[in-house]
């Protein structure tokens, strides 16, 4: 849909600096935004880009309004990526949105319960005692399993799994190849004959306003659940253990891993290929750094990187020290060099 400049400002509640009965169609990357399109500055990395955008307006912040060429309205936010999001979301995501009903080929238990606006795609399967909220998805073959309990407006994508007693709150999203509540990783020595499988017969718990992207996977409690809470994000190809409980708005980079029983923290980031052991308290607000692996408590608001990660300041010093060590290789064999020299001069015994 159209909106104008001035239309996009006040339901963003940002001040407008420029012609506000100007119409713009739809949002754009600086580099490649055209006059009919707007974008956003928030990094200053892309300063260039915003000094030679064609867009008709730009998100940006106070002071970076006069980084924008002449003719480009200015949307002054203090937090312009955040409102980029909001005005998309609104006005300019064209993308389709499921209907009401459910697929000829799709396979619903008599015993599950759907709400009359719920939308069941082509070959998924919804069974014995599920219930799905107002408004929610079961896209192309998914699958939902006995007795699991979908809020409103939750999306499972195509080809997601939730196994057996999953409980997602309101506005979840899982996508495409995630799996929920499959068994957690939990096997009972026995030599030498080899391992008895511990029965996983906990559950997963997805509180609201979740997103739990492509191919990420939520193990259930061996006892008791998994807890994701509230407004956590779980990016692609993330695993989260039995009996693991995710803070809220807690963000896990792709590829992190987290082993059963740890708690996690409101408002904690674990970056990209990041990993924690099992049993591990990670406070508030802490910071997991790229790759670092913790295999102990993280203290509230704390940074952390490497493997075995410490204070990121001192994983930096030590960096900054192991690129010097050419150059204290050469010192010592200097040394060594000067040290059998006076060796030699030395009268014999």
């Amino acid at each position: 849909m159209a909106e104008t400049l001035g239309g996009i400002a006040s339901f963003l509640n940002v001040e407008l600096r420029g012609d506000a009965s100007r119409v713009v169609a739809g949002v754009a990357p600086l580099d490649t935004a055209t006059p009919t399109e707007i974008s956003f500055f928030a990094n200053p990395k892309y300063a260039e880009q915003a000094g030679a955008t064609a867009a008709a307006g730009v998100l940006c912040r106070p002071e970076d309004v006069a980084r924008l060429p002449k003719g480009c309205a200015a949307l002054v936010s203090t937090r312009p990526y955040r409102d980029f999001a909001r005005i998309t979301a609104r006005s300019f995501d064209r993308r389709p949105r499921a209907e009401p009903g459910i697929h000829a080929t799709a396979v619903v238990h008599a015993t599950a319960v759907l709400a009359s606006t719920v939308c069941v795609g082509a070959c998924a399967v919804v069974g014995p005692g599920a219930r799905l909220g107002e408004r929610s998805a079961v896209h192309a073959l998914a699958y939902v399993g006995p007795s699991c309990v979908i809020g409103a407006d939750c999306v499972i994508h195509a080809g997601a799994v939730l196994y057996d007693g999953c409980r997602l709150g309101d506005r979840v999203s899982v996508h495409s190849g995630a799996v929920l509540g499959a068994d957690g990783f939990g096997f009972a020595p026995d030599p030498p004959s080899g391992y008895v499988k511990v029965p996983q017969i906990g559950w997963v718990e997805i509180e609201d306003d979740v997103e739990i992207q492509a191919n990420a996977c939520v193990d259930r409690g061996a006892l008791g659940p998994t807890i994701v809470r509230r407004g956590a994000k779980i990016d692609n190809l993330v695993q989260v253990g039995h009996n693991v409980e995710v803070g809220e708005h807690t963000v896990l980079a792709s590829q992190a891993g987290i082993s059963g029983s740890t708690k996690i923290g409101k408002w904690v980031t674990f970056a990209g290929q990041s990993a924690a052991a099992g049993h591990l308290i990670v406070g508030d607000q802490a910071v997991i750094t790229g790759q670092a692996g913790i295999g102990k408590d993280v203290a509230a608001k704390a940074m952390v990187s490497g493997s075995p990660a410490q204070p990121t300041l001192v994983h930096h010093r030590g960096l900054a020290e192991l690129n010097r060590l050419p150059e204290l290789r050469k010192t010592v064999k200097a040394l060594e060099a000067r040290l059998r020299e006076l060796e030699g001069r030395l009268p014999e015994p």
